[in-house]
């Protein structure tokens, strides 16, 4: 078995769509060289943690222009493609968002199975909680959120 942790956070941006676990809403989307999606990229990392790929910005590097604009989608299928090619396979995944801007609890269902599909998972292997800071700011900036990522995988 093996466990990985990411975390990712952004700052929101009235000018850019939202895009939070694959899924679009209306809201202020965020700041990045990507779509931003701060479940995926903090997903992202977590998986790469249990292949010893790296990070993401390894995998996918801010510097180069053909991840520019890039869906958490698209980043989260080759990032699910290269750990299935070392042989691993997700057991569990436990994500929460930290925001004051985004009411998870409202998009939740539609996250998880959004999520799990693309990632060949039971939906109930796919826990998603969403807190807000009561005024406790994570980065020094009332208009970011954040989230948390753990996965547990294992060899197949």
């Amino acid at each position: 078995m093996r466990i990985g942790t990411g975390i990712d956070i952004h700052i929101h941006d009235e000018s850019r769509n939202l895009s939070i676990g694959t899924v679009n809403i209306d809201g202020p989307g965020f700041l990045a060289h990507s779509d931003g999606d701060i479940i995926v990229h903090a997903l992202i990392d977590a998986l790469l943690g249990i292949s010893g790929l790296g990070d993401i910005g390894e995998i996918f590097p801010p510097e180069d222009k053909k991840w520019e604009g890039a869906s958490g989608e698209s980043l989260l299928r080759i990032t699910k493609d290269l750990i299935s090619k070392e042989g691993l396979i997700i057991e569990n995944i436990d994500v929460i968002v930290v925001s004051n801007i985004i009411n998870i609890s409202k998009i939740k269902e539609q996250v998880i199975l959004s999520l799990s599909r693309i990632l060949d998972l039971d939906p109930k292997s796919l826990s998603l909680k969403g807190k807000t800071t009561n005024g406790i700011t994570l980065t020094n900036d009332e208009n970011s959120s954040a989230a948390f990522a753990t996965v547990l995988g294992r060899f197949a």
